[in-house]
């Protein structure tokens, strides 16, 4: 018995090149990008809980910002 879930999801064009890029530049699937991603955006849902005045942000070694992550 199998404990998996299968989704079906419509991705437009432009999504669906950059999930295509991405897999590829990773040298894994789709699949496991949408994974990978989903899981991130539960991590950061759970640590900046709605409503919060939480931000992480991406940076350098050096601590320089390059991007700021707000997630509603």
């Amino acid at each position: 018995m199998s404990t998996k879930t299968r989704y079906t999801m419509d991705l437009d064009k432009q999504l669906d090149e950059a999930l295509s890029e991405l897999a590829a530049r990773k040298g894994t699937s789709k699949a496991e990008i949408i994974k990978r991603a989903l899981a991130t955006y539960n991590f950061i849902s759970c640590e900046a809980p709605a409503n919060s005045d939480k931000k992480f942000s991406i940076t350098t070694s050096d601590d320089k910002v390059l991007k700021d992550i707000i997630i509603p």
